[in-house]
Formats: C-alpha cells, structure tokens, sequence
C-alpha cells in the first residue's frame, strides 16, 4: 500500500512539472504570435524575418496564397499601413517541436486613403527551427467586415 500511495504522489508531482512546462511553453507561443502581428503594424521587417520561416506559406481569407518574402513585400508597401492587429481567443496547442495557434484577430488597415477594418479566424502552425519558434503556416478560415 505504501508502494501505492508514494507512485500515486510521484505521478501527481511529475504530471505537475509537466503541466506547468507546457503552460509555460504555451504562453511563450502566444506571447511570439501576438509579437508577430505587433511587428506588422510597427513594420519591424527584421523581426519578421526572424520569425517567419522561410518556407512560410500565408492563405488569406480570399484564397490567395503567398510566402514569406511575398508577405513581406505587401507589409513594407508604403500605401498599405497596418494600424492594428488585436488577438481574441487565442488557442495552443502543443506537439512536440509543433505548436497550433487558433484566434481571431481584428485588423484595422488604411489603404492610401481608405480606412479598412475586419476580423478573421486563423490557424497558425509554428514550429522549432534553429531552437526558437517560428511561423510557418497561417490560414485565416473566416473573414468578415466592419462598415
């Protein structure tokens, strides 16, 4: 019985150490997704390349797809400014060297002079390479406007 009850409190504590890991490591994921969208609107192109890997693949609502350098290009347009990207509902959840991210986010952008707000639903997929975490799919599932 005594066998019993100390494995019973060794697996409580290891579960413990476990769950307070992937809490930390979810906030971490969290805390580089809501970066990511902080750096477009700040158009920090280098902290995008840092974060975005290099076989990036953005879909849009619309269905177009890009890449990193294409995606890139379209934030440092200078008839385009984001100016802001505020997260809702953020999700992780973590697979090893894998981690999905689902939220929404509403986008406020001027085009020129046009002002243009929506929100989206997406699925990012981040995952470890060269030992930091790193964007490598985004897929907004929904879109819709505000007037």
């Amino acid at each position: 019985m005594k066998a019993f009850l100390t494995c019973l409190i060794l697996l409580q504590s290891t579960a413990g150490y476990i769950y307070a890991q992937s809490s930390d490591a979810q906030k971490n994921v969290d805390a580089i997704n809501r970066s990511i969208d902080d750096a477009v609107v700040k158009k920090d192109i280098s902290k995008l390349k840092q974060l975005y890997a290099d076989d990036f693949v953005f879909t849009h609502g619309t269905g177009h797809v890009e890449g990193k350098n294409s995606w890139i290009k379209d934030v440092e347009n200078p008839a385009k400014k984001f100016t802001s990207r505020v997260h809702d509902s953020t999700l992780v959840e973590l697979h090893d060297n894998v981690a999905i991210v689902t939220g929404s986010l509403t986008i406020t952008r001027s085009d020129a002079d046009k002002l243009v707000r929506y929100g989206i639903r997406y699925v990012r997929v981040f995952a470890i390479r060269s030992k930091s975490w790193q964007l490598i799919s985004h897929r907004t599932v929904k879109e819709w406007h505000f007037k």
